[in-house]
């Protein structure tokens, strides 16, 4: 059949037939990767067919490359296929991509790989080899690139890691290390060695050969400069013989690191005296990379061995030839061929090599599994990618193969790109040395007994392990335990710390190991940076993606206040675990309330420790030690930073909409102010205000009902001019425009001249240029009390020739230590930035440091409290105006709500709306609606109500279904605050019903929405709503009103529906996954100080009891019984379970040990 159409491929045992397309992009070049077949003659049977045979043009030596076309053309090819197995063909970043790559092909005549492409090509050059049979395990290839090695050392120590990675302790794992490019004009990178692990073979005078026969070349060019075996020996392993940039060779031992397998029979005794034994990792180390027009001649390549390679090495003929020795042992007659004595023999000593591998615990497969896992294989890829080239005569196992599957498996040999080819022996592209002189460097020519070869090593592994750290976030918090983690892991790791929507999720395929901080938003919803991040993941998980290459961590930040608890990082924790990841370790989960940077401490070193483990890195003291550093937020880096004096000849005035667009990576709108009203009664000691705001006709202010409204508030004046004060001001005004730089390593001239240089460089904080005083008023943080990280940094600046340095150092070093101490301070006192530098009045803070360091200040959110049909243009918010006052006697203000209540008309406010999909009405009107929620919790339910009255009287949508309110305040007359809106929406029948509950009523018992929800009638009529007319409950509020409204609710189940606890426990997590049952809870109310020192203080005494009960079992805090990894179950993709339903299940597990409370260290 044409091609155009497809060949045809039978499986002879079945009867099915598939039909390949994929070699319709083989390359061009040649029909057949190893031989070009003509109509006269096929060489697909040789094992390395020569260039001339072939007729390959496509064949070059060191210092050649391909011509800037022939490169820009497969370099395009290459590019396109990236950006395709990443799902983002002809985006921007894909264009703008292989427009760099063709410009620098045409400037230079290469180009350069980014590590993700290098990771991908390397991938599916492994993919792409068609005499592989154990290509099912492509996806999980280890890439360790160290294309920035210049020394022959430098690769051995590379390779030094590479086996440790590789050897695993006996479970091996699949890897491959990339070193430098060819270039035009310059030497190779070369590894001479046929395999990283190879033995020796000593050829005799009478033409025998002690060792193996096919190393005999190797071994003898290994003698020619200047090799001394430490015997002469069947086994003697071979020395790497490395050439770095086309230089000398260079020798060094690895033998320490070679894992060997002494060979034993389980029913024959004997078979282990015969002394054989065989090295674990079959590293093949003499193929090229061929990626993208480039080629990489220097990638030595690892997976595990199939049994019948080891026992062809032990009884071909030309190898060790053990055969006659086995059979003379058993008694078998060697004269006759027809007695089968070959084929016993050959079966006895593969079950030998299987039986010792295994009893060894070391990773090996068998010819049969083999076979049937590169049938699963090639059916995968027909499905991906429409075919799998293969070479029969080499997938086919050498014994026993017409039972095995893929010998009646017809196949169809072709080459794809990337690809590993093979290339010449680089001693035979030497010419050999003629005298002493021109022997290899002393480093390359010590014999073992003098000190095992060349000892000269620079750290190159540091570069070679990407570590990617991602983080989400909505107040910044989760980036500075994210950065934190950074600076710790940039000791053994090449590093990238990015926020999620910063970073593709489709390159996790190609990742190593992900490292996930996160907060949660609300209730259990992403922080809106992570949002595209999980809907990608949770598309893979539905697309059946493999990451089973990926190690995997994650920490979520949040607070019990909210019965969600870290429930966005559960999920990422749970959904990384369907996609096949390696999870290194359990989530860890830190309360803000109470021990949070603890919690994070204990886990950011059993991260670290593990992940250094998982990849056979760092020393243990040096990984302890590097952990307790960085893991304490006493330890601060000394950064350079420093204000500088803005030319303002230049300069063109920019908005505070474009300023906050820029600095919180976002879009911002403007609405103006339109009027403020109090809501309050005159008498009332507490404010809450109405603020409704014009947009102009912005669409992006647009919103449904339900959404929220993001405001970037300012600081105050007051507070401002204290912190100003405070900080140390060089040559610069607080009210000049100026703009941040930092000194750090110029990387382009480090490159260049290949030592660090700093300079001052422009610090990417800030958009432009700010004054002093702008910063601290819109964009950055002064009112939390600052976090150990920050100070720290004040430690550093405290001034020890004032007289209260030493008292004011010894305390700050305290807090900064970020234990019990630091949480104390932190939640009774509530100390602004402004009550620390007047407390510690010793520190001197430069301006510059405190503007790189302080966190931001990030919007506050509102559930709009209008109709945006019966308002149309307006957007309403409800806001509780927060003062208090704490320990110390000092009145504390909210930033957002304060800011609010002291707007003017016309006032501009800086804006965004954030969608709440999951707390809108239902489409279908008629639905019985229950809205539950005291104080401000009413907010979202003016918005309800004012909807639902616009669609019965003006757009005529008919009456709807019931509509009723449960609202919850302190008096009748003193914040029922809109008693009388309500009253006439009850008139005009919008509300069915409206019930208000008073705590502090005159004459009246105490009743709460949660009280009032316990009623027999209210109860059985909501059980009814709920249970038979598919009713929806929404509830706003603080997150102990919502535990306590939905304990009620099942308390109501349990009471009118006959269910018992747990089948109500059940109705409601149904409930909230069909979305019927709403909760939109926020952490700041007129009661946040009552409700968090309540909270806190059961926290408190939830840990204190935890940790009695390990002392009692004798559990040491911080020391896990998990072993150097944890590998999750393995995970059906085929039906994905709903998100609510792993988070209730993960949820459930830990708290039947833990009691709602999670202590880090300590193993369930």
């Amino acid at each position: 059949m044409g091609d155009s159409v497809g060949v045809v491929l039978q499986n002879l045992l079945t009867g099915e037939r598939v039909q390949d397309t994929l070699h319709q992009t083989a390359t061009k070049t040649s029909a057949c990767p190893m031989a070009p077949c003509n109509t006269k003659r096929c060489l697909g049977s040789l094992m390395n067919p020569k260039a001339s045979d072939c007729d390959n043009k496509d064949v070059r030596g060191p210092g050649e490359c391909r011509t800037p076309e022939e490169m820009k053309q497969q370099a395009e090819d290459f590019i396109n296929q990236y950006f395709s197995s990443i799902s983002s063909e002809n985006s921007t970043d894909h264009k703008d991509r292989l427009s760099a790559v063709l410009d620098s092909i045409s400037k230079y005549g290469t180009y350069n790989l980014t590590e993700q492409e290098l990771a991908f090509g390397s991938k599916m050059a492994w993919r792409n080899a068609a005499r592989c049979i154990g290509r099912i395990q492509w996806n999980r290839l280890q890439v360790f690139d160290y294309r920035s090695v210049h020394t022959a050392a430098e690769m051995a120590e590379a390779l030094r890691h590479h086996i440790k990675f590789a050897v695993n302790g006996g479970n091996l794992r699949s890897a491959i290390s990339v070193f430098p490019q060819r270039r035009a004009g310059c030497g190779d990178f070369r590894v001479w060695n046929g395999l990283l692990c190879q033995y020796a073979g000593f050829k005799q005078a009478d033409g025998s050969v002690i060792g193996d026969p096919a190393s005999v070349d190797f071994t003898e060019e290994c003698l020619r400069l200047g090799w001394t075996p430490p015997k002469v020996d069947r086994f003697v392993l071979l020395p790497l013989v490395l050439q770095a940039d086309g230089g000398n060779p260079e020798m060094f031992d690895v033998s320490d690191l070679a894992l060997e397998v002494e060979l034993s029979h389980p029913t024959y005794e004997w078979f282990a005296d015969l002394k054989l034994k065989w090295y674990a990792v079959p590293g093949v180390s003499n193929i090229m990379l061929d990626c993208g027009g480039i080629e990489f001649p220097a990638v030595p390549f690892n997976g595990w061995y199939m049994g019948t390679e080891i026992g062809r090495d032990l009884c071909d003929e030309n190898r060790y030839n053990v055969m006659p020795e086995v059979a003379a042992k058993m008694g078998l007659n060697i004269k006759n061929p027809a007695s089968l004595w070959k084929d016993r023999v050959l079966l006895e000593v593969n079950l030998a090599v299987l039986h010792s591998f295994q009893k060894a615990n070391i990773t090996i497969t068998d010819h049969h599994s083999a076979s049937e896992s590169f049938l699963v294989h090639m059916e995968r890829e027909q499905a991906l990618r429409g075919g799998c080239p293969a070479d029969w005569v080499w997938i086919t196992p050498p014994m026993s193969s017409s039972i095995t599957p893929v010998f009646h498996q017809e196949m169809l040999l072709y080459n794809l790109k990337p690809s590993y080819e093979y290339q010449p022996n680089p001693w035979e592209l030497r010419s050999k040395p003629k005298d002493p002189l021109d022997q290899p460097s002393s480093a390359g020519s010590t014999t073992p007994s003098q000190g095992a070869f060349s000892s000269r090593r620079r750290s190159v592994v540091t570069v070679s392990c990407q570590a990617t750290i991602l983080y989400a976030t909505e107040t910044g918090r989760s980036a500075t335990f994210a950065k934190k983690l950074g600076k710790l892991f940039d000791h053994n790791f090449a590093t990238k710390v990015a926020c999620m929507d910063q970073y593709n999720a489709r390159l996790l395929e190609n990742a190593t190991l992900l490292i996930v901080v996160s907060s949660t938003f609300g209730n259990g919803e992403p922080p809106e940076n992570g949002l595209i991040f999980f809907n990608d993941l949770n598309q893979m998980v539905d697309e059946g993606v493999d990451l089973s290459n990926l190690a995997f961590g994650v920490f979520g930040l949040g607070s019990r206040m909210y019965p969600n608890f870290c429930a966005f990082a559960q999920d990422v924790d749970s959904t990384l675990a369907m996609l096949g990841g390696d999870r290194l370790l359990p989530i860890g989960m830190g309360d803000e309330l109470c021990g949070q940077q603890e919690a994070f401490s204990e886990w950011l070193q059993d991260c670290y420790r593990i992940s250094c483990q998982q990849f056979q890195l760092g020393d243990k003291e040096t990984v302890r030690r590097q952990s307790l550093q960085s893991a304490t937020g006493a330890v601060v880096e000394d950064v350079s930073y420093r204000a500088v004096t803005a030319d303002t000849s230049s300069l063109q005035e920019t908005s505070l909409k474009t300023v906050l667009s820029s600095f919180h990576s976002r879009t911002m709108a403007t609405a103006t102010v339109i009027s403020v009203e109090e809501l309050q009664a005159e008498h009332s000691d507490w404010s809450t205000v109405l603020v409704k705001l014009s947009t102009q006709g912005d669409s992006a202010l647009d919103y449904v009902a339900g959404d929220h409204v993001a405001v970037c508030p300012a600081n105050r004046s007051e507070l401002v001019d204290r912190v100003a004060a405070r900080l140390k001001l060089p040559d610069i005004d607080a009210d000049e425009p100026c703009h941040l730089e930092m000194r750090g390593v110029n990387p382009d001239l480090y490159e260049a001249q290949g030592r660090s240089l700093l300079e001052w460089r422009t610090c990417d904080r800030f958009p432009g240029t700010f004054s002093l005083r702008e910063a601290l008023t819109h964009l950055l943080d002064i009112t939390t009390p600052p976090q150990p990280h920050f100070l720290g940094l004040l430690v550093i600046y405290v001034d020890k020739m004032d007289p209260g340095s030493a008292a004011q150092l010894k305390k700050l070093e305290e807090l900064a230590a970020g234990k019990t101490v630091y949480e104390d301070w932190k939640f009774e006192n509530h100390c602004s930035l402004a009550e620390v530098l007047e407390e510690f009045t010793a520190v001197q803070l430069p301006a510059a440091v405190a503007l790189a360091e302080l966190p931001a200040l990030g919007p506050r959110f509102y559930s709009i409290s209008s109709s945006p049909s019966l308002h149309a243009n307006e957007v309403h918010i409800t806001a509780a105006v927060v003062k208090y006052t704490t320990k110390r006697g000092v009145t504390n203000y909210g930033v957002a709500s304060t800011w609010l209540a002291g707007r003017k008309p016309g006032d501009e406010v800086p804006c965004f709306v954030r969608h709440a999909p999951s707390f809108h009405m239902p489409s279908d009107s008629s639905i019985p609606i229950t809205m539950i929620g005291p104080g401000t919790g009413i907010a979202p339910f003016r918005s309800f109500w004012q909807q639902r009255g616009y669609d019965i009287q003006v757009a005529n949508k008919g009456p709807g279904g019931p509509m009723q309110l449960i609202f919850g305040c302190r008096t009748d007359m003193t914040d029922n605050i809109y008693k009388s809106e309500i009253a006439e929406y009850r008139k005009e029948s919008v509300l069915s019903d409206a019930k208000f509950c008073f705590s502090r009523e005159p004459g009246m018992p105490k009743e709460y929405v949660q009280d009032h929800l316990r009623r027999p009638a209210v109860a059985e009529q909501l059980v009814l709503d709920i249970c038979h007319n598919d009713g929806h409950v929404y509830v706003c509020g603080d997150a102990t009103m919502a535990g306590d409204v939905c304990k009620a609710i099942q308390c109501a189940l349990s009471d009118y529906a006959a269910m018992t606890s747990s089948e109500a426990e059940m109705f409601i997590k149904t409930m909230r996954r069909e979305n019927r049952y709403h909760e939109d809870i926020f952490g700041i109310t007129l009661r946040t100080g009552e409700v968090t020192a309540t909270r806190r203080a059961i926290t408190k005494r939830h840990w204190k009891s935890v940790l009695n009960r390990v002392i009692t079992t004798g559990v040491l805090l911080g020391l896990k019984s998990m072993g150097s990894t944890s590998t999750p179950t393995s995970t059906s993709t085929s039906r994905r379970t709903s998100t609510t339903s792993r988070r209730t299940s993960m949820a459930t597990k830990m708290d039947s040990v833990l009691e709602d409370i999670v202590w880090p260290g300590v193993k369930a």
